[in-house]
């Protein structure tokens, strides 16, 4: 009889390679031989990760192999056609399909000597004892019946006895009973559905409740005010125990046998093959969609650049536990003028990006990292993308900003323990149901429930909960991977970004052109037109205040607006040429005005260093001040009727002079004035601390094809070279230890006898060790360790191995025993 490592060995060098890269923890570490990877293979680690990538259809074949495996109908394998009728009519040979997935995935694998199908060792452990609701073999319930039981169902059914000849008289003693016969009689729906018609009432209800699963239900008690009376429902499960169309599986319950139930299902595992998701999608332009994204992309990165800036000039401690505080990400979002959720997102994304990074010093602060400088020289479209694949491939979860944990305490933002490694695949697969929803011919956007039914179908094992991909979605929608004013529809840059390709310049194709120019009124507003450019966007930024933004941007002019562009170094006649050359209509007379004045006013009062001083040209500019109490804390101190020193620093003197509404700037020694803006903070960004640097995104884009590929095939030769050596070592070890059947009379008397298997103690291949003995009938030297550590060697033929368990024949002791897995020191084959 054919095996699993066989199966496995047959597949030949190009199948191994298929199946290392479709399960490629089967190649991780490199197993050292054929045997190795079928124990891998079939360790329920690995299963289950090959499980989880498998959809809806795949597993119903899986669970109907499991089910039909062993059965009286197929007790040696299983054709593909019966695996295809029992899960129903194939739809577009969805059925078929999905069995050659399985195979490709060893998750079935074929006889040698044949077409049928046998499900991989450790599959039934994995999707339970009950496959497809159905219950245990009918093989498994006759088997712990006495032999009078036996006896009296087999004449019950018409069965002649196995024995020749007549009982002794007076002998108690049944005759043997066909017990392969008897499990193909009672498979037999005719004889089921016969059965039944002769059955007390209620025997089809009792059936029809556990036909579909699951398979076990509760006895029904005795009631103890009955006379002697049993109850229908009683009378009904004691008839069919009797007849064998149920078995006991404990004190309580009764289980139905899988033959009966396939029987009564009219052979089918499956009411229907799993059907795909159809959501009813909202339909969305292109072109709508693209705009809502590309508007949401210049936002992010703005708020990133603004977050930048801010922690910049001053940094927010880190907790103790890490991250940042509740406080202090209000703070950041009230001075962004953004909601909690989104500032907490903006950080999150800073982070990922490694933009921003604990300094380690003590105590800690979160400050701009050294990348920053070369992130903010890149375009908008390039910034953006960076962002996005940090975000894309980043294991933390943005969306636990701000809930509570485990413990009811609050989750801050760059939370150590919010890295969820599942995040990055839980991204990549929302992204490519949008995907799939945007190629079809009338694109469209899905809500959230409809992606997470579609998820559902595609991996059932590993599905995610609606509320994180919920999450996912009000990210990407913040981000700019999906188009905001059509919800749940991908952009065209999401796109590029999901597949790997530049999404830069993707998203530059999206932005509508960067306007040069400002239309200044006399009110002290500006409208700009569109997206400015950098340039515009830079003199705005340093010389007004926004007031809204969407399609364009309005600003408003202010004196404190003002007073900051002098302050960075800009003279009045410098700004106002700057405006005067963005602005087509020129620059309006009060804003002219306002510009002068504030010039005017600026600076006429010095700050200088004792800890600081105060001077002034004009006397009275100075008056009142060394008097007022609100500025006691300075210790002002009058040395001149122009000079007034302080004992704190320049930077706090300033600060508190122009809360009060002077407009001083600082001097140097020579009376020349200095800029007091300081460099903004930067810090190393720790190793490991990003994924990716600056421009990666761009960087993977931008190389050629030719380097993809030959990434591939260089994996594709590191794959076959370690299949080739599989199959080396296969055959040496083959050549070393079996013996040929045909040796016989032809071998050498003088040859050395063939090396003995010298056993395994690993668990692994233990297991593949037991399995194959119990598949070939072949026995095995088992070394147990005893509960008081003393160990014992029994030869053993091994009958079944699961749930931990292996069941055993000691034909030496003509006993059976069943030992627990991890009693087991090693196994050698005899």
């Amino acid at each position: 009889m054919a095996t699993f490592t066989q199966s496995l060995r047959a597949r030949g060098e190009s199948g191994l390679v298929e199946l290392l890269t479709l399960r490629p923890d089967l190649a991780s570490p490199p197993p050292s031989s054929i045997r190795s990877l079928a124990a891998r293979a079939a360790n329920r680690v690995s299963l289950d990760r090959a499980l989880a990538g498998l959809d809806a259809q795949a597993l119903q074949v899986l669970e109907a192999a499991l089910a039909l495996d062993g059965t009286a109908a197929h007790p040696e394998g299983i054709a593909p056609h019966d695996i295809a009728r029992a899960v129903g009519d194939a739809v577009d040979g969805r059925v078929a399909d999905a069995v050659r997935t399985c195979v490709e995935h060893a998750l079935l694998w074929h006889a040698t000597d044949g077409d049928d199908l046998h499900p991989a060792p450790g599959l039934d452990d994995v999707l339970g004892p009950y496959p497809a609701g159905l219950g245990p073999r009918l093989s498994t319930t006759l088997a712990r019946r006495s032999p009078q039981a036996l006896a009296r169902l087999a004449e019950g059914l018409g069965l002649a006895p196995t024995g020749a000849g007549t009982p002794d008289a007076g002998s108690d003693e049944p005759q043997p009973v066909d017990v392969p016969a008897l499990t193909r009689a009672l498979a037999d729906p005719t004889t089921v559905d016969g059965l039944l018609d002769q059955g007390p009432p209620g025997v089809r209800q009792v059936l029809d409740a556990l036909t579909w699963g699951p398979p076990v239900g509760r006895s029904p008690e005795a009631d103890p005010r009955s006379t002697g009376k049993t109850s229908p429902a009683r009378t009904a499960v004691e008839w069919l125990l009797r007849h064998g169309l149920l078995a006991v599986s404990d004190s309580q319950h009764v289980v139905l046998p899988r033959e009966v139930a396939l029987a009564l299902r009219a052979g089918r595992t499956h009411r229907a093959p799993a059907a795909v998701p159809q959501p009813a999608a909202t339909p969305a332009d292109p072109a709508t969609v693209d705009a809502g994204s590309a508007q949401a992309a210049q936002e992010v990165v703005r708020l990133v650049t603004a977050l930048i800036a801010l922690w910049g000039d001053e940094q927010p401690p880190v907790l103790r536990s890490g991250g940042l505080g509740l406080r202090e990400l209000r703070r950041l979002a009230a001075r962004l003028e953004i909601p909690e959720s989104t500032a907490g997102l903006v950080v999150e994304l800073a982070g990922s990006a490694g933009l921003v990074a604990d300094d380690g010093e003590d105590p800690p602060v979160l400050a701009p990292t050294t990348e920053v400088d070369e992130w903010l020289r890149l375009p908008l479209a390039e910034r953006w993308a960076d962002l996005a694949q940090a975000w894309l491939v980043s294991e933390r979860a943005a969306w636990l900003v701000g809930t509570r944990d485990d413990r009811g305490s609050l989750r801050p933002a760059l939370d150590p323990e919010s890295r969820r490694p599942w995040a990055p695949r839980l991204r990549t697969s929302v992204l490519s149901v949008l995907r799939d929803a945007a190629e079809a011919p009338d694109r469209a956007g899905l809500t959230a429930a409809q992606v997470t039914e579609v998820l559902r179908w595609r991996a059932p094992r590993s599905a995610p909960a609606e509320h994180a991909v919920e999450a996912v979605l009000r990210e990407s929608a913040a981000l700019g991977v999906l188009g905001d004013l059509v919800p749940g529809a991908l952009s065209s840059a999401g796109a590029a970004l999901l597949a790997g390709q530049d999404a830069a310049a993707a998203l530059e194709a999206q932005l509508p052109p960067a306007v040069e120019h400002v239309l200044l009124q006399g009110d002290l507003t500006g409208i700009v037109p569109g997206r400015p450019s950098a340039a515009l966007g830079e003199l705005l930024d340093s010389s007004a205040q926004v007031e809204s933004r969407g399609a364009g941007l309005t600003v408003r002019f202010t004196e404190l607006s003002v007073r900051g562009a002098l302050d960075a170094g800009r003279t009045a006649e410098e700004l106002l040429s700057d405006l005067s050359r963005h602005a087509r209509s020129g620059v309006p007379q009060p804003l002219e005005y306002l510009v002068l004045d504030a010039a005017r006013r600026h600076g006429r009062v010095r700050v200088g260093g004792v800890g600081s001083y105060l001077r002034a040209d004009d006397p009275s500019l100075l008056t009142g001040l060394v008097e007022d109490r609100t500025l006691h804390g300075l210790g002002l101190l009058r040395l001149a009727p122009t000079v007034i020193a302080a004992q704190v620093g320049p930077a706090v003197l300033l600060a508190a002079l122009r809360e009060r509404g002077l407009a001083p700037v600082a001097e140097g020694p020579g009376g020349q004035v200095v800029l007091t803006r300081p460099a903004p903070r930067r810090v190393r960004l720790p190793r490991g601390g990003r994924p990716a640097g600056p421009q990666a995104t761009t960087v993977a884009a931008t190389s050629s094809a030719a380097d993809r590929s030959a990434a591939v095939a260089a994996r594709e030769r590191r794959l076959q070279r370690l299949a080739a050596d599989l199959l080396d070592t296969d055959r040496r070890e083959t050549a070393s230890i079996e013996t040929p059947d045909d040796a016989g009379p032809l071998a050498s008397p003088d040859a050395a006898p063939a090396a003995p298997h010298p056993g395994t103690p690993d668990p692994v291949l233990a297991l593949a060790l037991l399995r194959e003995a119990a598949a070939e009938g072949r026995e095995v030297w088992l070394e147990i360790v005893g509960a008081q550590g003393a160990s014992q060697r029994r030869r053993v033929r091994p009958l079944r191995v699961d749930a931990g368990r292996v069941r055993a024949v000691d034909s030496e002791r003509e006993s059976e025993l069943t030992v627990a897995v991890h009693r087991i020191a090693r196994v050698t084959p005899v």
